[in-house]
Parts: structure tokens; C-alpha cells; sequence
């Protein structure tokens, strides 16, 4: 599941940890690619705590990419896993801009049964230019293009691209989008979540993961706990 939950402020202006744990819950993953996410800087801090909070309602492992700091703590994305998972690399991008927000990129390895997993996920920037400096570099010799990375990959997150951007196409040419890859499915939008039309949010899988199914939740939970509807991709790890 990839899902960009909107600082955990729903509709209204509500706190929504709980609507986006049950969204969560309900669908059973394995891993979760969070984008949008608060914490403070140590536990016993003040402040929002959205990762850890979601981490353990869900009873998963947290790996937390801080992209950069606000107020008492920091704001990011994350990753949570049911399987053993071990952090390879983290990463804030260069600021780009006066304004613009930092954004950054987690790689991690999952140890599925007995194959290895290897993911990425990653918050984009609103920018065309920003967008295509980061994409660039995640597609390059440090992350996707790394010798050392194994042939079982996953590339998701909040791209803010569609389709026919080219920061897309980018990640296109070197892995396959699992909402394409599943024989007589349509792709479905996940943003905004009221009335969703734009393909944002994205997972993509590399030769040797077979997609079995994809799921776009449209309930009312899951239309008033985030502005972006979560994306879920059923996996099956071949090699």
C-alpha cells in the first residue's frame, strides 16, 4: 500500500489517525509507504506522532524519513513492514528553491519468507523541474540503478506525476506500473479523494514480482481521512 495521508488531517480539518489506521487495517498490508507524516524529535516529545502512532495500531515495523523540521519535531514519510526489514539508505534531496518543501526517499530490504524485497519509496516535489533533478537521481548508480540492489524491486509512492509526465515515463522505461501490469484492469486515479481523477501515487515492480490485483478504497473513510485515496497492489514474488 502506498498512501499519502495529508498530515493525518482529514475532511473538516479533523484529526484522522484512527480513520487512517482502520483504511489501513482493513487491507491487511504487508508494507506501507506513508507520505505526509509528523513526529517529534524523541518519544517523550510534544507534538503529533503520527508515525509511531500508525506503526503500532497497525503492529508493524517503522523505518521514518525525515525530509525536514517542524516545530517540535519532524515532518516526512515512512515505511511499515510485517516481514524482518533492514534500512539501506535514507535521503533528504537538495532544497530546491526558496519555499519549495524538501523532499526524500527511503530504500530498504525485506525479508520475505525466503526471497528479498527490495523498496523504495519516495515523495516527489510539486515542481516539473524539482521533480525531474529527483527522479533523476533515484533512477541513478545510488538507488534503482545500484549493482548491489537485487532483481526483486518496488518502486511506490507520491510521484505528483500522471501518467505522461515525464518524471513518470522515467520510472516507466526501467520497471513495469503494477496498475498496467494486471491483465483487463483500469487504472484508477487516487487523487483528490472526493472525486478522484489525477494518477499520483503509483507502485512499480520489476521482472520476477507478479501483479495479482490492485485496489483503490472509495468508501466514505476513506474519502474524508486524507486528501489522496490509498493505492493497493497484491504481490507475488517469483525467482
Amino acid at each position: 500500500m502506498t498512501y499519502n495521508v495529508h498530515r493525518c488531517v482529514g475532511r473538516g480539518g479533523y484529526d484522522s489517525v484512527d480513520d487512517i489506521t482502520r483504511v489501513c487495517a482493513d487491507a491487511r498490508p504487508d508494507l506501507v509507504a506513508l507520505q505526509e507524516l509528523d513526529a517529534p524529535e524523541t518519544d517523550d516529545a510534544e507534538g503529533a506522532h503520527h508515525a509511531r502512532d500508525l506503526a503500532s495500531g497497525l503492529g508493524m515495523t517503522l523505518l521514518f524519513c525525515r525530509t525536514f523540521r517542524r516545530g517540535v519535531g519532524f515532518y516526512g514519510h515512512a515505511l511499515l513492514s510485517r516481514f524482518p526489514v533492514e534500512l539501506v539508505r535514507v535521503t533528504t534531496f537538495p532544497s530546491f528553491g526558496k519555499g519549495a518543501e524538501p523532499r526524500g526517499a527511503i530504500w530498504a530490504r525485506v525479508q520475505v519468507e525466503d526471497r528479498t524485497l527490495e523498496i523504495v519509496s519516495t515523495h516527489l516535489g510539486v515542481g516539473r523541474r524539482e521533480r525531474q533533478l529527483q527522479s533523476s537521481e533515484l533512477v541513478g548508480d545510488g538507488w534503482l540503478g545500484s549493482t548491489t540492489m537485487g532483481p526483486l524491486r518496488l518502486f511506490c509512492g507520491d510521484l505528483n506525476a500522471v501518467p505522461n509526465a515525464t518524471t513518470y515515463r522515467r520510472f516507466a522505461r526501467r520497471m513495469r506500473d503494477a496498475q498496467r501490469g494486471l491483465r483487463g484492469h483500469r487504472p484508477k486515479p487516487t487523487f483528490p479523494s472526493v472525486l478522484p481523477f489525477l494518477r499520483l501515487d503509483h507502485v512499480f515492480v520489476s521482472d520476477g514480482v507478479r501483479v495479482l490485483g490492485v485496489d483503490v478504497p472509495h468508501d466514505a473513510r476513506a474519502r474524508r481521512a486524507s486528501d489522496h485515496l490509498p493505492l493497493i497492489v497484491d504481490l507475488e514474488l517469483g525467482l
